[in-house]
């Protein structure tokens, strides 16, 4: 599945001149006409005569070359990209999704999706350790944690990758509060990369978690999707998982909620006894409650 804002243009450029300018070949008929390269009229150019080329005496010059190329119709600026370099670039498969761009214009994630006040996309499928799996219809895969997680580590200051490529259960180094969580996807996946732009803004994991905010790439394996939760069986999972949370945090701490919910950066609010026994609880890739029915 490409882009919606991925568009193609049919380009003219001369490979005599030393710069090379790319032309629309959609422009008026009349101004088509003014130009030298499609008409005998070449003979007359500079460039033309400063090469050894010989070409029709009618035209076009021979130095005319012509070209696909593809560029994106939300971004302020047009930048023409070769067909063939665009293929490889996320603008032609389903990891358009998780362009800045793309999400911006777009708005994937419905407003109405969430669970008792936690975001929480229809159509991803989610670990009980708290983090997010989307499989594209190539087989192209993006990771993450998701919103829960995101509001119990809370302002996270640096993250590492463990790994960035290979075969592995995908891992992070989230830095929040001066402590470091380690957070794994318990599946094995293909990794083809990592979401390195969060290395330099690490406020986008918390802002957006499954658009901007992706931890992993890759391709799917044989296990990548085992005990993953979908539908009804993971909104009733997230809506024990609040309660199961604000619960302990009350019962440990005695802190209120916030509106309902328990505070934002609950793990960093804990006592240093009680931390690590929360997060292993809940996040975990061995985190208890991988199904709870209706």
């Amino acid at each position: 599945m490409t882009c919606p804002f991925l568009r193609e243009a049919q380009v003219k450029f001369c490979h005599a001149s030393s710069v090379r300018k790319l032309i629309p070949l959609s422009v008026a008929p009349g101004a088509r006409a003014e130009e030298k390269c499609s008409s005998g009229a070449y003979l007359t150019c500079r460039v033309y005569q400063s090469h050894t080329m010989e070409g029709p005496v009618d035209g076009p010059c021979p130095c005319l070359g012509e070209s696909l190329m593809q560029y994106c119709a939300a971004a302020p600026v047009a930048k023409l990209v070769p067909f063939s370099e665009s293929l490889l670039s996320r603008c032609g498969n389903d990891g358009h999704r998780y362009c800045e761009l793309y999400g911006s214009m777009a708005h994937p994630v419905a407003a109405g999706d969430e669970v008792d006040g936690i975001a929480m996309p229809a159509e991803l499928s989610y670990a009980a350790n708290h983090l997010w799996l989307e499989v594209g219809e190539s087989g192209q895969c993006h990771a993450g944690i998701d919103a829960f997680l995101s509001r119990a580590i809370g302002n996270v200051e640096r993250i590492q990758y463990v790994w960035q490529q290979g075969l592995h259960r995908p891992a992070a180094i989230l830095t929040a509060g001066g402590v470091d969580w380690e957070v794994v996807f318990p599946n094995p996946l293909l990794l083809t990369g990592c979401n390195l732009y969060l290395r330099a803004n690490p406020a986008r994991l918390a802002a957006e978690p499954y658009t901007a905010g992706w931890l992993f790439e890759g391709c799917l394996v044989e296990g990548t999707t085992d005990n993953l939760m979908q539908g009804a069986s993971a909104r009733a999972w997230m809506g024990h998982d609040v309660r199961r949370i604000h619960e302990a945090v009350q019962r440990g701490s005695g802190m209120a909620a916030d509106g309902g919910l328990f505070a934002v950066g609950v793990l960093n609010c804990l006592d240093r006894e009680s931390r690590p026994a929360l997060f292993h609880e809940f996040f975990s890739p061995f985190a208890s409650g991988k199904r709870v029915t209706e």
